[in-house]
């Protein structure tokens, strides 16, 4: 299936999505947007959201360290 047509929130993931899909702490991912330069999207000074291919990409990048 293309990228393109796949519904938003297969695309977009919210924090408490990306907390469970990662199975981490509330902490633990702030720590990797404030130390590791995880990718998140801010909406308002407390919303965030994640974008499921910058994830990936910085997860194969990590993996590659």
């Amino acid at each position: 299936m293309e990228e393109s047509r796949l519904p938003l929130e297969h695309l977009v993931y919210s924090e408490a999505a990306m907390l469970e899909l990662l199975g981490i702490e509330k902490e633990t991912l702030d720590d990797l947007r404030r130390e590791k330069d995880f990718p998140a999207v801010r909406l308002t000074t407390r919303a965030r959201v994640y974008l499921a291919d910058e994830v990936l990409a910085w997860l194969k990048k990590q993996a590659r360290r």
